[in-house]
């Protein structure tokens, strides 16, 4: 009776650890990095071209603003990253996170 309960037990912990673990596959870091990378060379773009280019879009530099839209778009996917990771390290501090050991039994 005794092996069952900490059979339960240990499901229970397992349970609980993966809940906390989150995906291993976070796709938020590297497509607010490529957002993030691509804002910045279309607003230096938009800040370095000359007007002429802008006559077609009725003189609206669109490469500065949509670099700059870009630029918003990745960092919050990055913040949203770091928020989550900051949380993940607090949790684990507080042993509230995934436990790895080794079950002799």
């Amino acid at each position: 009776m005794n092996e069952t309960n900490d059979r339960h037990e240990m499901n229970d912990q397992n349970e609980a650890n993966e809940k906390n673990k989150g995906h291993l596959l976070d796709l938020k870091m590297p497509v607010g990095g490529l957002f993030s990378a691509i804002g910045i060379v279309l607003t230096v773009y938009g800040l370095i071209s000359g007007k002429e280019i802008y006559a077609r879009s009725l003189g609206i530099n669109v490469n500065l603003i949509w670099g700059v839209v870009l630029f918003v778009f990745g960092a919050s996917f990055l913040f949203v990253t770091f928020l989550k990771n900051k949380a993940a390290r607090k949790a684990n501090a507080n042993g509230v996170g995934p436990q790895h050991h080794i079950d002799n039994k």
